[in-house]
């Protein structure tokens, strides 16, 4: 499968006996490497009363490991001159670097510390609880955040897709270094580990760090840690059958944020190739619909734009924009006038062929990044999905039509599953819920 490197592969995938699966992707022509360990723990597979449990856990981490006891010992790869860090999101934890070719073995055994081997000692855990009530307020006081949050839990309230990834006050104040240590052992379990390199590996460097993940991370007793995963996460269902409406009042506000959307789909849904297109031309940048509408045509706002949130069971796709508070109803009414136009009259063949260029183009850039590569193999892996390589990807864009995206728009623009999250300066206001018709 490795073959020489006058033919360079698109990744190498090798499964071991632990289940711990490690993802290689060479790349031509770049210096640098980009090791993960990611691991499938995040918001979604908590409970509310461990609500921010997994990001608590990543920020616990940077405080010493079993190898590297102290912060000062951690961060060796930034005096290295590499980039170090990590992310938690809903249903993955990803912990990351970036360094010179040379480097990769102490990129990735710092990785492999820190899902492995953290400390978890409590003289640090109220620091680091305060560290992270400072980050909440951040998010309370960034309203595009904070309305995201809001629109996330209006459409998953009372499931585990409702709660906030950095969790709730009181979770965290009722956090211990016990409560950090259950989770890890209970959640940490090999076959919930995907380890990548991706960057400048020949094929003596693909052979070496297959030997060296395979002895951190081969066998379940090397891991020291649990076999079976204790909880098994919750399933959503969408059953929603009427748009909906949800509004936060911060009275410091300067200006309305509003996010409008609909469900969709799973993340390994056929349909997520030719909405990325339509999402595009709909509400990304400048020569989107959204754009010349509602920015340059109205003048309602600076900050417009659509994207997708995709999970193993469910998704959704929602618009964002920042407007005066006394055009708020302007600003959907003139939104949901590009959805049902959408809607009647579908998509244009220039606007397909646009579209799937810029598409295709940004792709193209972010493949010269060995860290966007290692997210793209990497990711796919630990979803369970079939894996893509960058060239099926594109094969995928350059197929779809106007015909394909036409049918999808009328498939999932429905007025029963819009949702619409306001924060403002102002109380509830019902009327806003009238507007949410297609």
């Amino acid at each position: 499968m490795m073959g020489s490197m006058t033919k360079i592969v698109s990744y190498d995938k090798t499964v071991f006996p632990s289940g711990t699966r490690l993802i290689l992707v060479p790349m031509e022509s770049v210096e640098s490497v980009a090791t993960c360990v990611m691991v499938e723990a995040g918001s979604r597979h908590e409970t509310p009363k461990i609500n921010g449990v997994s990001h608590f856990l990543e920020h616990m981490v940077f405080k010493g490991t079993k190898k590297f006891p102290t912060t000062e010992d951690v961060n060796f790869i930034e005096r290295m001159g590499g980039l170090q860090n990590a992310y938690t999101d809903v249903d993955i934890t990803n912990f990351h670097n970036k360094v010179m070719a040379s480097d990769w073995r102490e990129a990735l055994e710092l990785n492999k510390e820190f899902a492995l081997y953290p400390r978890l000692e409590e003289q640090y855990v109220e620091k680091e609880r305060n560290v992270i009530l400072e980050e909440m307020k951040r998010y309370n006081d960034d309203l595009p955040i904070k309305v995201s949050e809001e629109f996330q839990k209006l459409l998953y309230q009372g499931t585990p897709l409702g709660m906030r990834v950095i969790g709730e006050e009181a979770s965290l104040r009722a956090a211990t270094s016990k409560t950090l240590r259950v989770y890890h052992s209970s959640h940490y379990v090999p076959k919930r580990i995907v380890i990548v390199l991706a960057g400048k590996i020949n094929n003596e460097a693909m052979k070496q760090c297959n030997t060296v993940a395979k002895e951190w991370f081969g066998t379940s007793a090397g891991l020291g840690l649990n076999k079976k995963q204790n909880r098994v996460t919750e399933s959503v269902k969408d059953t929603q059958s009427n748009p909906a409406l949800s509004v936060v009042t911060k009275k410091d506000a300067q200006q309305a944020h509003i996010t409008l959307g609909i469900r969709t789909f799973s993340r390994g849904d056929e349909d997520r190739f030719s909405w990325s297109v339509f999402n595009l031309l709909f509400g990304v940048s400048f020569t989107s619909r959204l754009f010349k509408e509602v920015r340059e045509k109205r003048g309602l706002c600076y900050a417009i734009r659509s994207g997708s949130d995709n999970w193993d069971d469910v998704g959704c796709w929602s618009i964002y924009a920042g407007v005066a508070t006394e055009k708020v109803q302007e600003a959907v009414t003139a939104i949901l006038g590009e959805l049902t136009k959408a809607v009647d009259k579908g998509v244009t063949d220039e606007e397909v062929a646009v579209a799937k260029k810029r598409l295709l183009t940004m792709l193209s850039f972010k493949t010269e990044d060995p860290e966007f590569m290692a997210e793209f193999y990497g990711q796919q892996e630990l979803r369970h999905l079939p894996i893509l390589t960058i060239s099926d990807y594109f094969k995928k864009i350059e197929a779809i039509t106007k015909g394909d995206i036409d049918k999808l728009v009328k498939k999932y623009i429905v007025e029963k599953t819009l949702n619409l999250a306001v924060v403002w300066n102002k109380g509830h206001d019902d009327s806003l819920v009238q507007l949410l018709r297609i």
